[in-house]
């Protein structure tokens, strides 16, 4: 089993859409190949780590489909308590400055 922080890490990786891309392009070589299949050892021979092939593989099928990626919805009130956090420090940096 990946561990929660590799996970993590690979959800929130800068990188994302192009390993995703990638991916989606190793899973297309492989399914015209001779195998007629991308299996996880394809994946983890061509440098994907298995958080990322646990992670990225339903963006990359979604990709390969023609389907939009599935994107995942924030948490309720997380735009609003970010916006709160910039908030309360601009009133800490103000009062700071006095």
């Amino acid at each position: 089993m990946t561990a929660p922080s590799q996970l993590h890490a690979a959800r929130t990786a800068p990188d994302r859409a192009a390993r995703t891309r990638l991916m989606a392009e190793t899973m297309r070589h492989h399914e015209a190949g001779p195998e007629g299949a991308c299996t996880f050892a394809h994946l983890m021979a061509a440098g994907f780590t298995p958080a990322e092939v646990e992670t990225y593989r339903d963006d990359a099928r979604a990709h390969l489909s023609g389907r939009r990626p599935i994107v995942l919805a924030q948490p309720p009130g997380r735009a609003e308590g970010r916006a709160l956090v910039r908030q309360a420090q601009a009133i800490r940096q103000r009062a700071g400055e006095r």
